[in-house]
């Protein structure tokens, strides 16, 4: 039987967020990743991935030390292997930035003695605001020794990624992903899904009701008085954010729970109707088999 709730007419749950076009970030408007001297071909894969999840469309490298085109930096530059079979290559950093406004380093070492002091990631967008540029770049080094001095000067201001255990430096896939996240993500709401709205009033007192009872059905109230146990069942529900499907599955528990004791839910247009004690106290039983009578002879 199915239940009688009001909920036909209701209106559908929240639109996935996973249906929703992505929408850029303000925040790396103009902006080009260039990796000097990388050595990894899986690490430029990933690069090339995180620049497809970041909505970052320039992708440059100076002198790599590993092949571009090969198996491994195709299998994880997952739906980026059109950017990163694409990105131009350079001899050194100085031809690879030249249209470039503005230049930000990136350094796991502290260096403000001949650089002045690092940028923090999240104070990149500040920085554009003062400095506006229609194309800027972020700049990082190779694996294993990152970014030589010249290579730093040749930037404006530099970018240092605090650690916060015993490793010092950040594998390049990951400093590039965190670095990027950070900046895309200033003052930028992130989009989380919309919550589904609650089910009506008169759902949940109908809901309320049918708990009531059930529970006063399987002589849960012979120590306890129902109109005292009302007001706490009352706060608990207001606690909830019951959706429409909430109440519909908890109505569901408690109408099988009905049904298997007496045989019947108990619904809206039956729910006075309680079952004398006899009834109530009485399972369905499976019918009485006759005794087996014995073979003849």
């Amino acid at each position: 039987m199915a239940l009688s709730d009001g909920s036909r007419d209701q209106p559908a749950g929240p639109r996935n967020p996973n249906d929703r076009e992505a929408v850029p970030s303000p925040n790396l408007r103009g902006c080009t990743v260039v990796l000097v001297r990388t050595q990894g071909p899986i690490n430029l894969g990933m690069i090339a991935r995180v620049c497809g999840n970041m909505g970052i469309d320039d992708l440059r490298l100076v002198a790599p030390q590993c092949e571009v085109n090969c198996e491994d930096s195709r299998k994880f530059s997952t739906h980026s292997r059109d950017l990163l079979l694409a990105a131009k290559v350079y001899p050194d950093l100085p031809s690879a930035v030249a249209d470039c406004q503005l230049v930000i380093g990136t350094s796991a070492r502290f260096r403000d003695t001949e650089l002045g002091s690092s940028l923090a990631p999240h104070e990149v967008p500040a920085l554009m605001q003062r400095r506006p540029a229609e194309r800027w770049a972020i700049v990082f080094g190779n694996e294993a020794d990152g970014l030589d001095t010249p290579e730093l000067r040749c930037c404006q201001t530099w970018i240092h990624l605090d650690n916060f255990g015993p490793n010092a430096s950040y594998n390049l896939a990951n400093a590039v992903a965190i670095i990027t996240y950070i900046i895309a993500s200033q003052g930028v709401p992130p989009v989380r899904g919309e919550n589904e709205p609650g089910a009506p009033r008169e759902m949940v007192d109908a809901l309320y009701d049918y708990w009531l009872s059930t529970l006063d059905r399987i002589q849960y109230f012979r120590r306890a008085d129902v109109e005292r146990f009302r007001p706490l069942l009352s706060r608990m529900l207001s606690r909830w954010h019951l959706t429409v499907n909430d109440v519909q599955a908890l109505r569901g528990m408690f109408a099988q729970m009905n049904y298997f004791c007496w045989g019947r839910r108990f619904d809206r247009h039956d729910e006075g109707k309680v079952p004398t004690e006899q009834q109530a106290l009485a399972r369905p039983q499976a019918p009485e088999q006759p005794p087996e009578q014995p073979p003849p002879g």
